[in-house]
């Protein structure tokens, strides 16, 4: 399994929606989209729109494309951590990537290639900021959400 990676990034302009706080991440959140889009659509969706929605990264069979910085926030756990919160520090937004896989509303043999290049990748991550697995963590770990679906079930 290989996989391209890219970059498309979010315009600057809307950091204020979608990437609103610098971070140092600590942790990689996964997730999986529930549809059946490419990375490149979810991405594509993802940057059109003028909803806090977010994340770092899409997966999908072919690619590995990255539209936010690690070093700014996403609006991808549903878990809070705005300003006003006294936790925010804690919160999985204010100190995760999040890695979208893509495919996974219907399954199959494009969604198993999809998750298997997101493992790749997130293994890549992982050595480039030299983490062990215990910094990689579900959706569901930060506000109960079932996600990523396809993996719980």
């Amino acid at each position: 399994m290989a996989y391209t990676f890219k970059q498309t990034f979010l315009p600057a302009s809307k950091y204020s929606i979608k990437a609103t706080y610098t971070i140092v991440p600590q942790f990689i959140t996964v997730h999986n989209t529930a549809n059946d889009a490419t990375e490149a659509k979810e991405i594509e969706y993802m940057i059109n729109n003028n909803n806090q929605v977010s994340y770092h990264v899409a997966v999908d069979d072919k690619e590995v494309i990255q539209a936010i910085p690690f070093y700014r926030s996403a609006w991808h756990c549903g878990d809070g951590g705005g300003d006003k919160d006294p936790n925010a520090l804690k919160k999985s937004n204010r100190t995760s990537i999040g890695v979208e896989i893509c495919y996974s509303k219907s399954g199959g043999a494009r969604y198993g290639v999809a998750e298997e290049n997101a493992v790749q990748y997130i293994s890549k991550l992982l050595k480039q900021f030299g983490w062990g697995i215990d910094r990689v963590k579900k959706h569901q770990d930060w506000n109960g959400k079932y996600c990523p679906h396809r993996i719980l079930s």
